[in-house]
């Protein structure tokens, strides 16, 4: 019986091999879809899980209120809680982190020469306890002692055989070899891990030992300052079994009373974040990249809508080709085939065409996967014979699209009676409500789809918002390279030389360019103001700062070329916080920042601008001539060298002053207006990820469009020739086979419209800054719509319209 069946379903495929063919390669993309959407959920929700004591390891963060902003966490923390924690909580393991990301990496050869890396990824530095806490991979070398001693490092393997040219198997002979940080220190290897998995935020391949992080951050201190906060510190905890979270969060409350005072009126409490939640949670991590769970529903069901897309597309496909089979169910049904039976049959059929097309899905997703490479920043692979996983979700949800896609077509054919089918005739009345239904399908199908590209318009116009907004100064042929060394001589040298390039317009010394992503922050304080309630972000400048940005000066003037001495200028934002409308009244004005109560003088007041992306507020501003913390120089380039060349050559020169005068630096730079860029890949590969799935909807919602006027216009070819004899012209007749897609569309753009906008509204509401929703948003997605199916099913309306009306009427 079960082969027969089998047989009966394998006829039915081949006989009708443009249908099959159609459901097979819909089913296939939707399948293909869920595959990839299955494998990018499982990776982005698999961060970290390889830890042993994932499930209680912890991140303090700090609960802040600043004034305006409503609830924010901060993952900065002071170097040393840590130590304190261990002290005071015994039990509790605590660990300090410091991610300096970037560091450049010199190896001295037996020649006494030097190789020198750039690493802009992976550099830490961590107290011993780190290796308690997380897992890593010894490959050689004591867990235990690895860091106790000041210059140690622990670094990876692929590390350790691209610095000392080792082969994987011999990587132990890194052990004792030296390297040196930025130029600054020089660590000892102990150790050497394996390379840590993809999917972690802690992308450590050089560890080094907390004590030495003077190598990278200046500000460290010998670690006791208790009110010198970084965003690159980080404490994290192991809580035994036995301690509640919340219990101990309680138990924090005194901790902070203790060490950092009850009198902060932006602090509230340390918060517990659990190492699962790194990935999407509150406060940001080292990988620099979060995945909120709320994209993770929205991308799921975007995969559910595409394989439903696909199943509606069966099942109206089946539904519309059941009458070519009246005479097979009422033969079977005469001899005695139960209605359970017939069921069971194309249920089967149904199932078998599933699996087939997930086993072309499989072939659709490995190319998936490639393309998706760059908008994903990861490679994913199927590895299926390796991955239960990927094998159970194939057949599950095979099993599933066959069910859910032939329940219905398989009990509308089941239900025929007998004498119908023998006259090869469908009953009025089931055949009115089977068009009910397509009906209904082809609407959600539209529906979908346009949600799906009225998504793709939005979010394109809010990144096309985000990366040509109005900043406030300008990012266009600002080259940006950070100084491995802010000795004034040094800097005045640099200077000069770039300076007698007729391409280099301006030179800049500076801590940070107009918009960056990191920032000095400390509490503005003045007579009028509330005591350590608004937060600074200071910039180091010089003299050329505002000019070279193109910043705009709306009161007073720019600060003098001497340093530190006290000047200010503001951004229009601090001067209405201290109380002037009119920023002139602002110059003379004295203020006090952070906890030094540093004096600034204001001298000059500049128009608001965007210090940091477009998604947050506004910052209030202060630009110095300080002496400290100058960290990177920015080149402005003349634009009529703005061609590729052009920047190429510029490039060179400025490669060769700046290896003249930093010898043993490695010059490494970037440009500012694709830094900016940088601060929305989340956003523009969310985009293109949501592209690409509408692009799908569309595909699979034509193929349905395709197959369904390609039986409608078989049904009437009869009447088509019967028209066409009566004088019908081919438009006419085309409009007669288009007429009701076309109010299906209608209907269906009116349900999407609401839905997308109240998606998208949402989605809107994340950002500070953002576009409008506009009317032609919506229009724009409706025409498209309406204008890829007029042409999927235009083609064979015109068809039909055109044959000869005496083939058509000779046709039955």
């Amino acid at each position: 019986m079960g082969n027969n069946f089998i047989k009966i379903a394998w006829r039915q495929i081949t006989r009708n091999k443009v249908y099959a063919a159609i459901n097979i390669i819909g089913l296939a993309i939707g399948i293909a879809c869920g595959l990839v959407i299955y494998k990018i959920i499982s990776y982005e929700s698999g961060f970290d899980k390889y830890h042993k004591n994932y499930s209680n390891i912890y991140r303090l963060i700090s609960q802040l209120e600043p004034p305006g902003e409503g609830i924010i966490y901060a993952e900065s923390q002071v170097h040393p809680i840590g130590e304190a924690i261990r002290n005071d909580f015994p039990g509790v393991d605590a660990v300090m982190t410091f991610y300096a990301e970037k560091g450049q990496i010199a190896i001295e050869n037996s020649n006494g020469t030097f190789e020198r890396y750039q690493e802009n990824t992976g550099l830490a530095y961590a107290e011993p306890e780190i290796f308690e806490i997380f897992d890593f991979d010894f490959l050689t070398g004591n867990p235990q002692n690895a860091l106790s001693n000041a210059g140690s490092v622990v670094i990876t393997s692929s590390l350790a055989q691209k610095y000392f040219n080792l082969t994987p198997g011999n990587v132990s002979n890194a052990l004792g070899k030296s390297l040196s940080v930025n130029n600054q220190k020089t660590f000892t290897v102990t150790a050497v891990i394996a390379d840590t998995p993809q999917n972690t935020d802690l992308p450590f391949t050089i560890i080094a030992d907390y004590k030495s992080q003077s190598a990278s951050n200046p500000y460290f201190n010998d670690g006791t300052d208790w009110q010198e906060y970084n965003s690159a510190t980080n404490c994290y905890l192991l809580l035994p079994g036995d301690i509640s979270p919340v219990v101990f969060e309680n138990r924090l409350k005194a901790f902070a009373a203790k060490y950092i005072g009850t009198d902060s009126p932006v602090f509230k409490k340390y918060v517990l974040q659990p190492l699962s939640e790194l990935h999407s949670g509150r406060a940001q991590n080292y990988g620099h990249r979060k995945v909120s769970e709320k994209a993770y529903y929205i991308l799921g069901l975007v995969g559910l809508f595409i394989i439903l897309l696909a199943s509606i597309n069966f099942i109206n496909l089946s539904t519309a080709q059941s009458s070519k089979r009246f005479k097979e169910i009422g033969v079977r049904k005469i001899t005695g085939v139960s209605k359970f039976q017939l069921i069971s049959q194309f249920m089967g059929e149904t199932i078998l065409i599933s699996y087939i097309a997930a086993f072309i899905g499989v072939a659709i997703a490995h190319f998936l996967f490639i393309y998706l490479d760059e908008i994903l920043g990861y490679r994913l692979s199927l590895d299926i014979l390796k991955s239960p996983g990927s094998i159970i979700f194939l057949t599950i949800s095979a099993l599933l699209i066959g069910i859910i896609s032939g329940i219905y077509p398989s009990t509308i054919m089941a239900g025929m009676r007998p004498v119908g089918n023998l006259k090869n005739s469908l009953p009025v009345k089931n055949s009115s409500n089977s068009i009910s239904v397509r009906r209904i399908l082809v609407i959600g199908q539209f529906v979908i789809s346009l949600v799906l590209i009225t998504g793709t318009l939005v979010m394109q116009k809010q990144i096309h918002y985000f990366l040509n907004a109005d900043l406030g100064f300008d990012k266009e042929a600002v080259l940006i390279a950070p100084l491995p060394d802010a000795t004034p001589s040094k800097l005045d040298v640099l200077r000069s030389n770039l300076l007698k390039y007729p391409e280099i317009k301006k030179i800049s010394f500076e801590s940070t360019s107009p918009m960056a992503d990191w920032s000095v922050s400390n509490s503005i304080n003045y007579p009028t103001l509330d005591k350590d309630l608004y937060m600074g972000n200071l910039k180091t400048i010089d003299e050329n700062y505002l000019d070279l940005y193109n910043l705009k000066l709306i009161a007073g003037k720019n600060v003098s070329e001497r340093k530190n001495s006290g000047e200010a200028i503001v951004n229009r934002k601090i001067t209405e916080l201290l109380g002037f409308v009119d920023p002139n009244n602002a110059i003379g004005e004295i203020f006090t920042y952070g906890r030094a109560n540093r004096e600034f003088n204001i001298v000059g007041v500049v128009e608001d601008f965007h210090a940091q992306s477009l998604q947050q507020q506004l910052d209030y501003v202060i630009l110095s001539n300080v002496s400290f913390n100058i960290k990177e120089v920015a080149v402005k380039i003349n634009p009529v060298t703005a061609s590729l060349a052009g920047y190429n050559n510029s490039i060179q020169k400025i490669k060769k002053e700046w290896g003249d005068i930093f010898p043993e630096a490695i010059f490494n730079y970037n440009f500012l207006d694709k830094k900016i860029a940088g601060f929305y890949n989340s956003q523009t590969n969310t985009f293109k990820l949501i592209r690409l799935f509408a692009v799908i909807a569309l595909l699979i919602a034509s193929l349905g469009l395709y197959g369904l006027i390609s039986f409608i216009a078989n049904q009437k070819i009869k009447e088509i020739g019967i028209r066409k004899v009566n004088g019908a012209n081919i438009a006419e007749v085309m409009a007669m086979l288009n007429i009701n897609f076309i109010k299906w569309i209608a209907v269906a753009f009116v349900i999407s419209t609401p839905v997308a906008w109240y998606a998208m509204n949402k989605w809107l509401e994340n950002f500070a800054y953002k576009t409008s929703l506009s009317w032609w948003i919506f229009a724009l997605a409706g025409v498209l719509a309406l204008g890829i199916a007029l042409l999927t099913v235009s083609w064979q309306s015109w068809r039909a319209a055109t044959r000869n009306p005496v083939e058509a009427l000779r046709y039955e």
